[in-house]
């Protein structure tokens, strides 16, 4: 069977809301100073929906992920890869949760056997942007099959700011208005164009990132903060977000639209939207009959909010089959977005199974041709940076990252304008910081097209996490987006900080505070990326976990580790490698050199004699260092090519590991 070259389509979507529903009136009196400011009033929240009892972020996740495949002819094995999209990773009770990734833990309970499986974050945006991603890969012709999925416990930001605000003017009071809920979502290449994603662009406004921060709180009682510009933030959503609107009604034709769905924060702001897209559109096509209001009883529910006012709109008749819909997405960073999307018969399927209480017949998918192996690279890489161990640099998220971006761009006389895409891959940053995406600070940082919305060439930034392996997703992610046209060029940055330095110096990861940049772009002369393979080893996924907690008024990373961690590594990447050369139909004779995990050079030692490899074609950096984690990769290949250990035309092995434990590898000809 050929692939779908149609539209990406819902093939399913999911939702879950927690059931206990607090009012506005009851959260502004649990607040322990005097709130003065109408929030029901400006925002038209009257209650949302909280967790934090017995359910958190994974909970609401799986929930939805069921309620997903309620409606959907296919099953988790049938699935290519999981996007997880929530900002929040709360999974228990004031813990939250780094490693292993929720994509994991999800793997863990569905058995998604043939997905490639990480996180993304995005601040708000961040289901929308696995949207994006899960359509770069179904154009590229790499997954068949994509299910994004966000569960978002952020009211746990509430309780916090209940302790806290202080005057009518305080930045906490966006805390007030949010809800916790699911969403979830199967996307698969239609042999249609009359229906699907007819339109789907999002950009990134970095300049304006400091608007919205939610990190770690400063005060003793422990828990995390969202400080919100809110009319700041709100001013650059509407005026440049909606001329990104404008640019896809015309694009479509005005009559092409029966709904809008935005981004859901408040009255005011969807008011203020319809607004500024109707002075620009010189028309009244948007309106309240026909712009969806879902704060009433929900709330702002973060990455979930358009498609929690999707699901409920479907329940109540509201959205039809043949719906064809704009969704505005705003978000902290600044991140804008806009999609046009047709429906076919969701709605009324999902209405009928809920109807009788009945679930989709299961139906095998059939085989799809599989591109060749072995074709010429397509994306390769301009340039790499790294931060050297020897110079004097502030040890922060953004010193590295910005210093190894400098290094990389400099040589090809290269700056933040001149970039498409950005994807940010390092997983503990000052502050733990959650919001916006570190990509998007530091496209701001770079000056990525990062002021004002333009007509054309606008660039996008987000941030992958997946633990140490996430450099290498970040890679596949950028490859993706590449060739599916979405972007021309990626920068792919990384940094890793020690959380408990400062504070708990006895209590460290044991990982190399540094930093590092790759510049991918298209390939030119047959040099790149070739076959990449992730393979999922859960029955090791408690061999590493990270939670960060407060002890005596301090956050706390605690770092549980297996001692046979290294050893677990090495079984893995055995079985994946091997798995990697057969689809590759590669002799290891054939590579020239080996990139493997920096972890320490004992470990690279025992991984050489466990692949039967020369110590010579093997790439070392760690002696000196500590364990380069996301950095690795980047690293190493930066000392080869430095070093002129490898020459044209040659192949090169890259390998990574991380906890899950996952593995991933890749062929490239340099």
């Amino acid at each position: 069977m050929k692939r779908n070259t149609g539209n990406t389509v819902i093939e399913s979507l999911g939702a879950y809301l927690p059931p206990k529903a607090v009012s506005t009136r009851d959260v502004v009196a649990g607040c322990v100073n005097e709130v003065r400011f109408p929030i029901e009033r400006i925002t038209g929240i009257k209650e949302r929906r909280m967790a934090g009892d017995t359910e958190f972020a994974i909970d609401l996740a799986i929930n939805a992920v069921e309620d997903c495949f309620k409606y959907s002819k296919y099953t988790p094995q049938d699935i290519d890869l999981v996007i997880c999209c929530n900002i929040s990773h709360y999974d228990q009770h004031e813990r939250y949760s780094f490693e292993p990734s929720g994509a994991i833990r999800l793997h863990e309970r569905f058995g998604f056997d043939s997905a490639t499986v990480y996180d993304i974050s995005n601040a708000c945006a961040g289901v929308f942007t696995g949207i994006n991603i899960a359509d770069a890969f179904l154009k590229s012709g790499t997954a068949n099959r994509v299910l994004v999925v966000s569960g978002e416990y952020i009211t746990h930001l509430t309780k916090t700011a209940q302790k806290e605000i202080q005057d009518l003017y305080d930045l906490r009071l966006a805390c007030l208005t949010l809800g916790d809920s699911g969403v979830a979502l199967i996307l698969e290449r239609s042999d249609r164009t009359d229906i699907g994603f007819q339109q789907l662009e999002m950009l990134t406004l970095g300049n304006y990132s400091p608007f919205c921060i939610a990190k770690a709180t400063e005060y003793p009682h422990g828990g995390a903060i969202m400080l919100t510009q809110s009319a700041e933030l709100s001013g650059v959503a509407v005026k440049e977000g909606a001329k990104h609107v404008c640019k896809m009604v015309w694009a479509v034709g005005e009559d092409s639209i029966h709904t809008m769905i935005t981004h859901q924060t408040s009255k005011i702001s969807i008011q203020s939207g319809i607004a500024e897209v109707n002075r620009i559109l010189n028309s009244e096509k948007f309106n309240s009959e026909n712009t969806i209001n879902n704060l009433e009883k929900r709330g702002n529910t973060s990455t979930t909010s358009h498609f929690v006012a999707v699901m409920d709109h479907i329940q109540s008749g509201r959205i039809k089959s043949g719906e064809n819909i704009l969704f505005s997405v705003n978000a902290s960073g600044v991140t804008l977005g806009t999609a046009v999307y047709f429906f076919d018969d969701l709605p009324d399927r999902i209405r009928k199974f809920q109807e009788t209480n009945t679930q989709a017949e299961k139906i095998a998918p059939a085989l799809e041709e599989n591109p060749d192996y072995n074709i010429a690279p397509t994306v390769t890489i301009g340039s790499i940076g790294i931060v050297p161990g020897d110079i004097e640099i502030k040890k922060s998220t953004f010193d590295l990252a910005n210093y190894a971006a400098k290094q990389c761009l400099e040589p090809l006389a290269l700056s933040g304008d001149d970039l498409d895409l950005m994807i940010y891959s390092g997983v503990y940053r000052d502050e733990f910081l959650c919001e916006p995406a570190v990509a998007a600070m530091l496209a701001g940082d770079l000056s990525m097209r990062a002021d004002v919305y333009r007509e054309s060439g606008n660039s996008f930034a987000f941030d992958v996490l997946n633990g140490s392996l996430g450099f290498l997703n970040a890679i596949h992610t950028g490859v993706n987006m590449i060739n599916s046209g979405k972007a021309g060029n990626a920068l792919l940055l990384t940094s890793e900080i020690e959380n408990n330095l400062e504070t708990w110096p006895n209590d460290l990861m044991g990982i190399e505070e540094t930093g590092a940049a790759m510049l991918l772009k298209k390939s030119e002369d047959g040099s790149g990326f070739g076959d990449f393979v992730f393979k999922k080893f859960p029955k090791y996924s408690n061999s590493l976990i990270v939670e960060n907690y407060w002890v005596d008024t301090k956050p706390f990373l605690e770092v549980q580790r297996d001692e046979r961690l290294d050893d677990f590594y090495v079984e893995c990447i055995v079985d994946t490698v091997a798995e990697l050369m057969m689809k590759a139909r590669l002799d290891m004779d054939k590579i020239a050199k080996v990139f493997p995990p920096q972890i320490s050079s004992s470990f690279i030692q025992k991984l050489t004699k466990a692949l039967n490899l020369s110590p010579q074609k093997v790439v070392d950096v760690t002696p000196g260092r500590k364990d380069l984690f996301t950095s690795s990769i980047p690293h190493a290949l930066h000392q080869a090519i430095s070093n002129k250990e490898v020459a044209k035309g040659e192949m090169g092995l890259i390998i990574s590991a991380g906890s899950g434990v996952q593995v991933g590898c890749v062929i490239y000809r340099f």
